[in-house]
């Protein structure tokens, strides 16, 4: 419905529409080594069609292990961008709302008390106000769990006043604004999606276990040619 300007000058770039214009909210993965694997593939794909000594159940079993090869490549690539994801995410939040660094056992026990006691807020407006209380006693520990179990919950007014005061941890949390959520499912659909490889026609849309099945075939001398 709408044209959006800020994806046109740079595909690596997010944005939302709002408010009547476009706004980055951070970035895209990259699937520039989806393409070239694709492209890759393409071309292996055309050479061994061109091979005339083949059989043609020889040239499936060529194209299938070339499929499995790049398939396999990107699937990596896919898990590696996941966990990079997942891995920074957890090392913010640790930042924002977690714990860093050794503790000695008495404050161990003050922030699993904290972790109980947050744990028991079922709605924003009691975190919210159990916040406020935290904050206006000191009660750092207290508070800091009850950010972080606001943050779990997706209550973004509680994670809001917290971080308003924390202006120093203002760069973590837009660091962490501007990471994807793996749990979200709009982006795992467009994560699988992005790393993924078109199978060549001439494997009939196989699943992956024929795939596999087939590329694992191995010919007498007399099929093969």
């Amino acid at each position: 419905m709408y044209t959006n300007p800020v994806t046109e000058q740079d595909p690596t770039i997010a944005a939302t529409y709002h408010d009547g214009r476009w706004i980055p909210t951070g970035r895209n993965l990259t699937t520039r080594e989806v393409a070239a694997t694709q492209e890759r593939l393409a071309k292996q794909v055309e050479r061994i069609n061109g091979l005339r000594a083949l059989s043609p159940e020889a040239k499936r079993i060529a194209i299938a292990k070339a499929y499995r090869e790049a398939r396999d490549q990107i699937a990596s690539a896919k898990q590696a961008v996941l966990d990079h994801v997942t891995s920074e995410r957890n090392r913010l939040s640790r930042k924002l709302f977690g714990y860093e660094g050794e503790a000695d056992p008495n404050t161990v026990i003050v922030r699993r008390d904290a972790a109980d006691r947050a744990a028991k807020l079922t709605e924003p407006h009691e975190a919210q106000r159990a916040l406020d209380r935290a904050m206006v006693n000191g009660d750092m520990h207290l508070a800091q769990a009850i950010a972080g179990h606001a943050q779990a919950h997706m209550w973004t007014d509680v994670v809001s006043s917290y971080l308003v005061a924390r202006p120093e941890a203002g760069e973590a949390a837009q660091q962490l604004n501007e990471l994807p959520d793996p749990n979200d499912a709009v982006w795992s659909i467009q994560h699988a999606i992005t790393y993924s490889v078109v199978q060549p026609q001439e494997l009939g849309g196989m699943s992956d276990y024929q795939v596999d099945a087939l590329a694992d075939t191995v010919l007498d001398g007399d099929a093969a040619a």
